[in-house]
């Protein structure tokens, strides 16, 4: 299911204005959507059935079938921020985890592969007959996975279910499980981010207040999400996951944030819908000028070191130069985050022919 909006860009409709519809038109297709879910589950008179199809292998199968779920800045202070969860959010690298048939693969933002390792994840732990799809920031130096969000969890389903059941699942198999334990069967930790409800104004106060949020500042924030508590998990970019730096929150959703947090020398205040335009042109240049770049480099690279079979992806990490989705802002605007941009998509599972960008 996809919807370009085209009808909501009129003249005269600021962006966040553009932004509010957005969501309510998407809340509305997705309530839809999960209600003829309901119905073709209900029991029905038994019929012959043709035999499924089978996919096709896919040509590259180092290539993730999902896409991960893409912010957008937070353009207008939602009408009743109570609907909405708040994530804060750590410096790393944005990836996708899957773990199936006994292996967990970790895959980058454009979708190609660039870890292999062995987790007590349903799907490689005890039970390998599932699937586990977990949505991460990946932390080099501590080498934990912070989980943001899940497609499916074991036996379960969570694509199409809303944020805050999707959260509650994974807080109740979290608790479960010490996916945080390295070990031999366990390479590396697992962390659930903590999801903080905006009805309650106390935990919300609070956690804007603290600093630094994790220990010792490791890792550090990059910024905080904006999930809609209704929100299916979209693949692409969708306005109801947003994104706010944590110096905008007090001029965007009027909440006071800790003084330790400090604005970049070019932002106004009252000017904060011009910066995000501007940090967008900038953006879209630096995506321009990148692919020259890394074709100076791989050039380079050939040339100057012989093929091995202990070759890495970094020719792939560098021509996805924004997997990052977080940490790989700071080289923008005085070190900070780059604004995910991308085409709404909700069908995360891609089709055989299909490619990720």
């Amino acid at each position: 299911m996809c919807s370009n909006y085209q009808d909501l860009y009129k003249k005269g409709l600021d962006r966040g204005e553009q932004q509010k519809r957005r969501q309510q038109e998407l809340l509305k297709q997705q309530k839809l959507r999960r209600q003829q879910g309901q119905d073709e589950a209900r029991p029905v008179k038994k019929t012959e059935k043709a035999p499924p199809k089978h996919r096709k292998q896919r040509a590259n199968d180092k290539a993730s079938p999902f896409r991960l779920q893409l912010s957008e800045w937070l353009r207008h202070k939602p009408d009743n921020l109570g609907e909405w969860l708040l994530v804060p959010c750590p410096v790393g690298r944005r990836c996708m985890v899957i773990a199936t048939n006994g292996k967990t693969k970790v895959y980058n933002k454009a979708g190609r592969e660039f870890m292999k390792l062995r987790t007590l994840l349903p799907g490689d732990g005890h039970v390998q007959k599932c699937r586990t799809v977990l949505d991460c920031v990946y932390d080099e130096e501590t080498q934990t996975f912070h989980v943001l969000d899940a497609l499916s969890f074991g036996q379960q389903s969570l694509q199409d279910c809303e944020a805050s059941f999707r959260f509650y699942w994974l807080r109740a198999r979290f608790e479960e499980e010490d996916y945080a334990q390295k070990g031999d069967r366990n390479n590396k930790s697992f962390v659930l981010l903590n999801h903080y409800d905006f009805e309650d104004a106390s935990a919300i106060e609070e956690i804007l207040q603290k600093y630094p949020i994790w220990q010792e500042n490791q890792p550090k924030l990059d910024g905080f999400l904006f999930y809609h508590k209704e929100a299916s998990y979209v693949c692409g970019t969708t306005p109801l996951v947003c994104w706010l730096f944590s110096y905008m929150m007090p001029d965007v959703v009027d909440l006071p944030v800790n003084g330790n947090y400090v604005a970049t020398e070019d932002y106004q205040p009252r000017l904060v819908l011009q910066y995000m335009e501007e940090f967008d042109e900038k953006l879209k240049l630096l995506r321009k000028q990148r692919p020259k770049e890394t074709a100076k480099k791989s050039k380079k690279k050939k040339e100057e070191e012989p093929q091995t079979s202990m070759e890495t992806n970094k020719e792939e990490e560098e021509e996805d130069g924004d997997s990052d989705e977080y940490a790989g802002l700071k080289s923008l605007l005085d070190h900070q985050r780059r604004l995910e941009l991308g085409e709404l998509d909700m069908d995360c599972e891609e089709t055989p022919s299909a490619v990720d960008c």
